[in-house]
């Protein structure tokens, strides 16, 4: 395998947690292991922590946000909403207000009560936060009747609500800190562990250290978990060989190099979708974008089968659509829907008037380097002639909201909560310019407002949609592989690289 596969691999991993933003939070009681003394976790980021205020939290791996906070909800790992902060909640009959029943006797780690006063006004900052906002519009107002309840009213019904309140947009920080600038790199939470200032160098090293008093501490057995700063993945690869580090991802063909003697290898549940993103439907930037037809024609360039062989190289599986296979909504049949065809997209192209093709201007970034011949010769093949303009990663996304791009590849997390992962594809850099059109906002209306026995058939309405008018031409997900210690058992979560949850010790 090429190096710059052996990269993909990692790179994707903390990618696909960017673009989750953080989707999971404390999950179901584990098992006890706080019997007898356990030794450090030791996990790598990819980038230092640059802002842990609520409504901040710049994307990345979540796995120290949310050990330091608590949720509002959590999730377990089969993806599952549960208990957090609130023990219990409860929607109206109209599904427009949510009650929650706030956990007593909880405090912040600086003594503060967690209380239903907090957790309003953790909510509070999280709508008017540059990072959460987008994902919290449909909530109308936030109180707090007494001490222990919360009280959620809604401009419409919102499925992906409450799993999204799971992730570090739904995180509680004491009140007294929850905007000062010390909480940047400071928090004050009442998560499962607390920052360990002493043995903790900014920017290399972060060290954690159990919160003793903790509601749900036996979910985890850690006294310590370390957290190496190690942007390159080959040098995280390289640092779990030489027994720096307890687990790492990996690629496919990487697996020989972890001897079965010395590690545990296996592969992760979905984990992100591969997609060129259309975003440019009203063709302001690229006007082809605007015709249906045009996008139907890009799908059916991709021959996803052949790519998810050739560049996956395992743990890549061909895809046309944005939800997960674990979920309830991803169809197989769907999956013959504007497949790959180069001579009906020829044939589309013209019949909307681009039978001499058309440019297209797209990103290069370490991210698309992988998947940039092969996109190039599938468009280019039809008669849409690719142009990759070199930027930096970090530079992504500022020009995309800035109107640079009318498409772009990149990777969305999957989270397996249907609701969840549609909406998260129809917002923020997904949809820059909140396109729509009325037929896509009556099925997500009418979606987000069906009884939860209902809502499978009614989202899969919207994933219909979605692949049949080429909304995004998703080439495949992607599930990757990992290599752990053999001290440590890994049971992969639905939600990839939020919590410390889906690690406990061998044998435990």
């Amino acid at each position: 395998m090429n190096m710059r596969y052996r990269r993909l691999a990692a790179v994707v991993a903390a990618v696909t947690a960017l673009a989750l933003g953080g989707c999971s939070s404390t999950g179901d009681t584990g098992p006890d292991a706080n019997k007898s003394a356990i030794k450090t976790l030791r996990l790598p980021l990819s980038t230092a922590p640059g802002n842990f205020q609520i409504g901040n939290w710049p994307g990345g791996e979540a796995y120290m946000f949310l050990s330091v906070y608590d949720t509002l909800v959590g999730r377990g790992l089969d993806g599952s909403v549960v208990p957090a902060v609130a023990e219990s909640w409860k929607y109206s009959e109209d599904q427009k207000t949510l009650t929650f029943k706030i956990r007593e006797g909880m405090t912040f780690t600086d003594g503060e009560p967690v209380d239903a006063n907090a957790v309003v006004a953790s909510l509070e900052v999280a709508r008017t936060g540059p990072a959460s906002a987008s994902s919290l519009t449909k909530i109308a107002g936030v109180e707090a009747p007494d001490e222990s309840t919360v009280v959620l009213d809604l401009s419409e019904p919102d499925a992906a609500l409450l799993p999204i309140l799971s992730s570090n947009i739904g995180g509680i920080g004491s009140p007294k800190v929850l905007t000062d600038e010390s909480s940047k790199l400071k928090p004050v939470g009442s998560g499962p562990y607390v920052i360990d200032d002493a043995a903790t160098t900014v920017g290399a090293v972060y060290t954690l250290k159990r919160n003793p008093g903790y509601w749900n501490s036996k979910a985890y057995p850690y006294d310590t978990v370390e957290f190496r700063v190690i942007e390159d993945p080959v040098a995280q690869q390289n640092a779990m060989q030489a027994g720096q580090l307890d687990f790492v991802n990996i690629s496919a063909d990487q697996r020989s190099q972890f001897p079965e003697d010395k590690f545990t290898v296996g592969e992760g549940t979905p984990s992100g979708i591969a997609a060129l993103w259309l975003i440019d439907r009203n063709g302001d930037i690229i006007p082809a974008l605007k015709d249906k037809r045009v996008r139907q024609a890009i799908n059916m360039a991709f021959d996803r089968s052949l790519i998810a062989k050739s560049l996956g190289e395992g743990g890549t599986y061909p895809s046309n659509q944005l939800v997960s296979p674990r979920g309830k909504v991803f169809s197989e049949d769907l999956l013959k829907v504007n497949d790959y065809d180069p001579k009906q997209a020829k044939a589309l192209l013209a019949e909307a008037g681009y039978a001499d093709g058309f440019e297209m201007k797209m990103p290069s970034t370490a991210l698309t380097t992988t998947y940039e011949s092969a996109i190039a010769q599938a468009l280019g093949d039809i008669g849409i002639t690719v142009t990759w303009e070199p930027i930096q990663f970090q530079d992504l996304f500022p020009k995309i909201f800035a109107g640079n791009y009318g498409a772009y590849f990149f990777y969305n997390g999957l989270t397996s909560n249907d609701a969840q992962d549609l909406a998260g594809s129809l917002v923020g850099i997904f949809n820059p310019s909140n396109n729509t059109s009325p037929e896509l906002t009556e099925l997500m209306k009418a979606a987000n407002s069906a009884p939860i026995e209902k809502q499978a058939d009614a989202f899969r309405a919207v994933n219909e949609y979605l692949v049949e008018d080429g909304w995004a031409a998703p080439i495949g997900y992607t599930s990757g592989f990992y290599a752990t210690t053999k001290d440590v058992k890994y049971t992969p979560p639905l939600v990839n690289g939020q919590t410390v949850l889906p690690f406990a010790p061998a044998g435990s």
